[in-house]
């Protein structure tokens, strides 16, 4: 196969080269000079090079030849930092042996002065080692396929206990993307981000304890047992807890994400199909900005492979991410949220604030960053609490941080990637009127007193180390002091801690649990509900407490109830759940946290919550859909029957109602048992032996389900659930108002679910319907790209489809090279033979040729404003550019700087080269349908697909037939069948123009 011109021609090379290292002001003495003193010319040139919000300053702390290459830093209680050195770093692209050039550093501040003075190799001969955890004056070090645990035990700076503890976390992946951050909860287990791997997890001092397998999810282990398991979150280097135990992480485009939920309380129920467990909390992808002043270009700009994942101006490199909650910056910093972007040279600071059970961060100001630099080789990858409050920076200082595997293989040798590997810089920041106190640690501390005492402490990190202290030793003789630190501590963190520690003593009681369910603080109370909740079953009479909560004020207290109350037996457990679901059931994590405790007890909470007096309206509805739907999944057909003829003589307001059918006949129409009716999945649920009058009952409400889908006066959403509804109804009583919801002046959403009802009837004239000349020509991109996934989707369409595309209605080239494929080698021959006639063409691997053909329309000039409007007709269902269009592929804001050869080869193939995330999931299911899309999300139960139109399927896994995963993309080829060359390439200077 002939490569393409971006690939052959060595032009481009050099500019690359060129642009990465413009404007870096540096010539080859920086690397002939390995070492460098606090009042060099290099190190002062560093200095002033740096960008720092009003009212503060950063000091250098250590440098090379001190530290090189650091990723991670620990402080102990003596003060001393532990560094992370990866200095083998990158590892060698494409294979290759590993080196062994990793370090651990042990630092010491000798006099006094705040800056670190001496050095111990505290361990070398690692590969490529990328974080550490303090603990029992050793520390644990990930360093993928292992966990370490590393300890001095005779007093010379160097580590003689080298234990590997954890093993089995994937190595395959580059460096950067392994098991990372060990980070200890409040609960004292030791969590660590997956660094988006997967791995076969097991202790090899445990060898007959059972291997952990998992698909990239984060993971956190007991530093006593070794015991480990999957956590919720998928991060990539970053891992971090707010003051009240809140986990967030981060990967490069999506700076700050919070846990919300965990597999645990997902699993409870195995009808439930929700399979989320993290919330974007700042901004992500296109939307992140950041404002570097280094003119820093990432060669992922110019990586054809990279197409809409890396843009200047956004994060590309979001790591080290870090809930401050420290004194030494100044009051409006704590509890902010800081990130490092490597990439641009930066340092970004965000305002969290609560959106419902959840929260959002926010830019304090604009056009500008905490910290940001000229220099290009500031390389900021990890921020820590430390002694005296300041935030701590680990710089790696490299010329270029991108891995070579991420780079095309004829740039590679022109890339200087060994420059900085004797280099490495640790930074800290403080408000600019702070003075260093005596330097004191808490290794003198040495009464049980004396550490509780630390614990109340104003400063986040003395509180950090006195919290890991105490777990360390375990002495009961802290259990009355802790107590009392739960009643009069003067800090929320304080008490917060105070309360983890007695529950990892085993020391826990319910009148000191009660105390802190009744604190002032909202934080505290939340952490309080959930250790009631694990003391319930010893303490029943915490129950009252527990169900209280459910009327807590604060929304987190309320939620973190319902996912203890989950676990609770009994009638009192469910009205409290009822209650929550009720007042907070429009927030979709809060149906989840409801809803995953409640599969054993489906008819009893269903009762109890249509009892609940004043519901919200929102939350009621939505509640109610979900309930119906749980009830369709696993309920027994005799309780969904029951369901559905309470909701057909009910005399309430039609909304629920309908919302409440929809689920429960979204759950039941995945199921099998049920006789099949031709009237549809509703009447099959009624029963042949339904009375007459329950018939004409349900024709009735039919009836209205069809008149408020076609009320224009209606609200969007109200009119969409109707609609959903008609797909599971008689075929000739839904037609007529089916074809009038398709008329382009409603709403795109009511006609897609207008679509997806269509196809959900699977009756041939629905297909036809759909794909009339006149009727196809009407269509939005989006709603056409809706009509094609249904057309390939549904089995009685096939042949309709292959009828329009015979007829030129439907372009072959318009349905994806997946769906073509699966098509042709359809279990069913004469559909096979049908596909192969029509796809021969497209699938005979002569795309490359076609895009050689089409190479010559480069050289001539085209007119960037008329490629916005092919733009909006050919892709925009799919991928936004500007802010504008589907969110399916990736967004195509940034792409401006990718080569106009590499823009037209993804265009014409692309199949060339597909990133995993966007690569296609084809899944049929029991009940004979086929949904093709990327995987979203996973749980222990079900998936979630993001379909080509830009909806989400979820499947209960006990519904899937098969699943397969093609490597293709969901894009289709033959996309220059649907334009002319000049559109083609007028749509290429479009993205080229930049947005």
């Amino acid at each position: 196969m002939p490569k393409p011109m971006f690939y052959n021609k060595l032009l481009l090379i050099p500019l690359i080269i060129l642009l990465l290292l413009a404007g870096t002001n540096r010539n080859d003495e920086r690397i002939s000079e390995p070492s460098a003193r606090a009042d060099s010319t290099r190190l002062k040139k560093a200095m002033a090079s740096f960008k720092l919000e009003p009212g503060l300053r950063i000091e250098l702390i250590a440098a090379e030849p001190l530290v090189v290459d650091p990723v991670a830093l620990a402080f102990d209680e003596k003060r001393r930092m532990y560094v992370v050195e990866d200095r083998g770093y990158p590892d060698p692209a494409e294979g290759g042996s590993p080196t062994t050039l990793g370090r651990i550093a042990l630092l010491e501040d000798k006099d006094g002065d705040g800056k670190y003075d001496h050095r111990s190799e505290f361990a070398t001969g690692l590969t490529y080692p990328n974080g550490l955890l303090v603990w029992k004056g050793g520390v644990f070090v990930t360093c993928a396929p292992d966990i370490y645990y590393m300890k001095d035990t005779d007093g010379d700076g160097v580590a003689d206990i080298r234990q590997v503890v954890l093993t089995g976390f994937s190595n395959k992946q580059t460096a950067q993307i392994r098991v990372s951050h060990p980070t200890l909860g409040l609960d004292g287990k030791v969590y660590v981000t997956s660094g988006l791997n997967s791995g076969e997890v097991r202790s090899p001092l445990y060898p007959d304890r059972p291997a952990v397998s998992f698909a990239p999810a984060d993971g956190r282990f007991d530093p006593e047992t070794f015991e480990f398991e999957t956590t919720g979150g998928r991060s990539q280097f970053g891992l971090t807890f707010d003051a009240y135990g809140r986990r967030f992480g981060c990967s490069n485009r999506h700076p700050v994400r919070q846990i919300v939920l965990e597999p645990w309380h997902l699993r409870r129920n195995p009808y439930l199909l929700f399979t989320e467990t993290i919330e974007n909390v700042s901004k992500v992808e296109a939307e992140a900005a950041v404002f570097p002043i280094s003119g820093a270009i990432t060669s992922a700009d110019f990586i054809p492979r990279l197409i809409g994942l890396s843009h200047t101006g956004t994060f590309t490199s979001a790591s080290g991410v870090m809930m401050y909650n420290g004194t030494g910056l100044t009051a409006a910093h704590r509890g902010n949220v800081f990130i490092c972007e490597s990439a641009q040279n930066l340092v970004q600071r965000q305002i969290v604030s609560p959106k419902g059970v959840s929260f959002q961060s926010e830019l304090p100001y604009k056009g500008r960053e905490f910290l940001s630099s000229t220099d290009e080789w500031f390389r900021p990858v990890f921020l820590q609490h430390g002694p005296e409050g300041a935030l701590y920076i680990a710089d790696m200082h490299r010329k270029v941080i991108d891995h070579p595997s991420y780079v095309p293989e004829e740039a590679r040798g022109g890339l200087d990637f060994e420059s900085g590997k004797t280099d490495g810089r640790i930074y800290r920041v403080i408000r600019e009127s702070f003075k260093d106190k005596s330097p004191v640690g808490l290794a003198s501390f040495g009464s049980v007193k004396q550490l509780v005492s630390a614990l109340q402490s104003p400063e986040e990190w003395e509180r950090q180390t006195a919290h890991r202290l105490l777990l360390e030793n375990r002495d009961q003789a802290a259990v009355p002091f802790l107590k009392q630190a739960v009643i009069s501590s003067k800090f929320p963190e304080s008490r917060l801690r105070a309360l983890w520690i007695l529950e990892s003593y085993k020391a826990s009681d319910p009148k000191t649990l009660q105390v802190a369910l009744a604190d002032k603080d909202a934080g505290v109370r939340e952490q309080a509900v959930l250790l009631a909740g694990n003391a319930y079953s010893s303490h029943p009479e915490l129950l009252s407490f527990l169900t209280a909560a459910a009327h807590d004020p604060a929304a987190r207290v309320r939620f973190t109830s319902a996912l203890v109350l989950g676990s609770v037996e009994g009638s009192r457990a469910t009205s409290a759940l009822c209650s929550i679901a009720a007042r907070d059931g429009a927030d979709r994590w809060v149906r989840a946290a409801v809803l995953s405790g409640i599969g054993n007890r489906l008819p009893e909470f269903l009762a109890a919550f249509r009892a609940q007096p004043k519901p919200d309206p929102v939350a009621f509805s939505a509640v109610m859909q979900d309930l119906g739907q749980l009830f369709g999944n696993g309920a027994s057909f005799a309780d969904c029957r029951i369901l559905l003829k309470d909701m057909i003589e009910n005399h309430g307001d039609y909304g629920w109602r309908i919302s409440t059918t929809l689920g429960l006949a979204e759950g039941v129409s995945r199921r099998t048992g049920l006789p099949s009716s031709e009237d549809g999945i509703l009447f099959s649920l009624l029963g042949e032996n339904a009375q007459v009058s329950e018939k004409q009952q349900l024709n009735k409400f039919i009836t209205e389900v069809a008149s408020r889908a076609g009320n224009p006066a209606l609200g969007t959403r109200s009119r969409i659930s109707a609609t959903a509804l008609l797909g599971y109804t008689p075929f000739d009583k839904s037609l007529k108002v089916l074809q009038k919801l398709m008329d382009a002046r409603n709403p795109a959403e009511l006609q897609l679910e207008t679509v997806s009802a269509l196809a959900r009837l699977g009756d041939v004239r629905g297909g036809v319907y759909l794909t009339q000349k006149n009727i196809w020509s009407n269509y939005t991109p989006r709603v056409k790209s809706a009509v094609i996934a249904a057309m390939v989707s549904s089995p009685a369409f096939i042949n309709v489809l292959f009828g329009t595309i015979e007829k030129q209605v439907i372009s072959a080239a318009e349905i994806s090279s997946m769906d073509r494929q699966r098509l042709m080698k359809n279990k069913d021959e004469a559909i096979s033979a049908r596909a192969q006639e029509l796809f021969r063409e497209l699938e005979g691997g002569g795309r490359m040729k076609v895009y050689q053909d089409y190479r010559s329309i480069l050289t001539s000039t085209a007119d960037a404003k008329s490629g916005k409007a092919v733009f909006t007709r050919a892709c925009s269902a799919c991928h936004t550019y500007a802010g504008s269009g589907g969110k399916v592929g990736p967004d195509l804001t940034g792409v401006r700087n990718q080569p106009a050869d590499a823009l037209l080869l993804h265009i014409l193939v692309p199949n060339y080269e597909v990133l995993p995330a966007y690569q296609a999931v084809s899944v049929e299911t029991n009940d004979g349908r086929s949904l093709s899309g990327w995987l979203m999300a996973e749980s222990d139960n079900s998936l979630t697909l993001k379909t080509a139109f830009g909806t989400q399927e979820s499947i209960l896994r006990k519904n899937i037939k098969t699943l397969s995963n093609s490597g293709l993309s969901l894009m289709p080829e033959g996309l220059e069948q649907t334009m002319t060359r000049d559109e083609l390439a007028q749509l290429i200077a479009f993205l080229k123009a930049g947005s």
